[in-house]
């Protein structure tokens, strides 16, 4: 039989009642989230061992939220912290900052490929360190998801007959 890990989770940001809201919709037990109950504009729910830290990841990236959690490990009297913060909301120094603003304002693959490159450039010249790397990265994978998601919706508008095999 499973120990449970109790937590109390905070989320942080414009889009924290959309994240709330998720957690509303997911009902009383949808695993790794158990026992979920929502008070104050806080989440508390039990988790078999540990925190599911990944799905709590995955759900602050889908709605760009920071969140904060408090647990509780099976058998543990002190209850531990956890601060996420979203890769969106990281803090970079200045020449990350301006590619950080650039893939969230491209429209188009090539833009993205484009930015990419430049993204290197700075890397070697040591003007975008390794995390800051890791964080753009990650941006601009989301964003590339985001601009196909987009173009594979318009292709679905168009009638079978117009669209261009093989491009």
């Amino acid at each position: 039989m499973a120990d449970y890990c109790y937590n109390k989770l905070d989320f942080l940001g414009e889009n924290s009642v959309l994240a709330i809201d998720h957690f509303s919709e997911l009902g009383y037990d949808c695993p790794p989230f158990l026992n979920i109950l929502i008070d104050n504009d806080a989440v508390y729910f039990e988790s078999r061992w540990i925190p599911p830290l990944r799905d709590l990841q995955e759900i602050a990236e889908s709605f760009d939220v920071d969140f904060k959690l408090v647990y509780q490990l099976p058998n543990e009297r002190i209850k531990e912290k956890y601060d996420y913060v979203c890769m969106k909301n990281q803090k970079l120094d200045l020449a990350a900052e301006v590619l950080k603003t650039m893939i969230s304002e491209a429209t188009s693959v090539e833009v993205l490929e484009g930015i990419a490159e430049v993204i290197h450039e700075q890397a070697d010249r040591s003007c975008v360190n390794s995390r800051e790397r890791l964080v753009l990265a990650h941006l601009a994978e989301r964003k590339f998801n985001e601009i196909n998601s987009n173009t594979h919706e318009q292709n679905q508008n168009i009638p079978s007959s117009a669209r261009k095999i093989g491009r």
